[in-house]
């Protein structure tokens, strides 16, 4: 089994950044991408709104975020899909789908999803021979067709626009009155002569004889038939990450990941960043910004159980485990002190659900923050160890739980 600091799953931009702080940071870190690096990016003919570049394809944005990542001595590993993900102790055990297992202290996850389908007759049957949810992939097979997109989305208005390059002529399916992409997107799509917008219309069914012919949607609640030749899907995405896990993982109705303002995931040591995680903007730039946050709170995280290792021989370490089940379940409302600076050291406490603060008397007297906690961080057992006294007053940010194991167990 390879042990590693980090594993990063998922090479999409928010993998990329996550490689390239923890290769920066001198980690022991692999990236893993069950595919070609990129992600869904990938998929994207041309990309206007990320910083620094007026205009770049998702192709060459992906390879200069791969190139910039391998410069500083990233570890990429291509065609490796994940099976699973389980702890072991302090460790993650992530099991890939040929048998392999890598160990790690942290996992940051950062896969996509899948294109949710429209559920209708003729989808699946047709999926390869009409139908499609990339139009970059499958565009430049349809030179001269009758075309429709579903969706009312930016995924939908940019693969539309690469879409026109080919289209005889192309209709935009949307169930609502309004679209949702971009001001931008949608002036430069609809205003085209070749452009025909179909609203509020929902597509019931993908009709054919061997490939698309055409689609049936019902508008105003009666039902019209309009002949084309593909179906391009753009309705979202269905995340995938929860999936991958042997324990539960706390996730929304929809299945994204739900994490703290660290990234930090209801199990400790497993962070998310991007698509894969519950939030408002699925972009470029707030993938980027997720992953950095992500990596770098994963990198004290691994720092503070390396101390743990240190600090504590192997032996005591497993008593305290051993322990767990006799420890006492402790509950604090916000700003409820939990341990106050100066006080003597008797135990330590492991975070196990919220969020504390660790704050010190600065030059002025005021209190100043100098950690913040969360599930699975530890604190007080250095000073307990040492018999020293508290370093730091601590109180709950939001509504906090921790187990604390007797003294002896701590001191073993």
């Amino acid at each position: 089994m390879t042990e590693y600091d980090l594993v990063i799953i998922g090479g999409g931009p928010a993998g990329l950044t996550a490689g390239l702080y923890a290769a920066r940071a001198n980690m022991k870190a692999v990236l893993l991408e069950s595919k070609d690096v990129g992600g869904e990016i990938l998929n994207t003919d041309l990309i206007e709104d990320y910083p620094g570049f007026a205009s770049v394809t998702g192709a060459d944005l992906s390879k200069k975020m791969a190139d910039h990542a391998l410069k500083f001595g990233l570890n990429i590993e291509t065609y490796k899909p994940v099976k699973e993900i389980r702890s072991d102790g302090d460790r993650k055990i992530v099991v890939l789908e040929d048998g392999t297992e890598l160990s790690a202290y942290a996992v940051i996850v950062t896969v996509g999803g899948e294109p949710t389908k429209l559920g209708v007759p003729g989808e699946q049957e047709f999926h390869g021979r009409g139908v499609s949810y990339c139009a970059v992939c499958d565009g430049a097979f349809f030179k001269g067709a009758d075309l429709a997109v579903i969706g009312g989305g930016d995924s939908a208005f940019q693969e539309g626009l690469f879409l026109t390059r080919f289209a005889k002529t192309l209709y935009v399916v949307h169930r609502r009155n309004e679209f949702r992409a971009q001001a931008i997107l949608q002036d430069r799509l609809l205003r085209m002569d070749k452009v025909h917008s179909i609203t509020p219309a929902v597509v019931k069914e993908i009709g054919g004889n061997g490939d698309v012919k055409w689609i049936e949607v019902e508008r105003d609640g009666k039902k019209e038939r309009v002949n084309v030749e593909g179906v391009f899907v753009f309705i979202g995405f269905r995340p995938v990450g929860r999936h991958l896990f042997k324990e539960h993982i706390e996730h929304d109705k929809n299945g994204y990941l739900i994490t703290d303002q660290y990234m930090r995931t209801s199990i400790p040591g497993v962070y998310a960043a991007g698509d894969t995680r519950a939030q408002l903007a699925k972009q470029i730039t707030t993938a980027v910004g997720d992953a950095t946050t992500a990596v770098l709170h994963a990198e004290r995280y691994i720092e503070e159980l390396r101390d743990m290792e240190r600090d504590f021989p192997t032996a005591s370490r497993a008593v305290v485990a051993e322990s767990a089940s006799k420890a006492e379940l402790l509950t604090f409302a916000p700003g409820e002190l939990v341990v106050r600076e100066g006080d003597a050291a008797d135990r330590f406490f492991m975070i196990i659900k919220g969020q504390a603060e660790a704050t010190r008397r600065g030059a002025d007297g005021a209190q100043v923050v100098v950690n913040q906690l969360g599930p699975g961080d530890y604190f007080g057992e250095i000073g307990l160890l040492k018999n020293a006294p508290r370093n730091a007053t601590s109180a709950p940010a939001v509504s906090w739980s921790a187990v604390r194991p007797p003294r002896d167990a701590s001191r073993s």
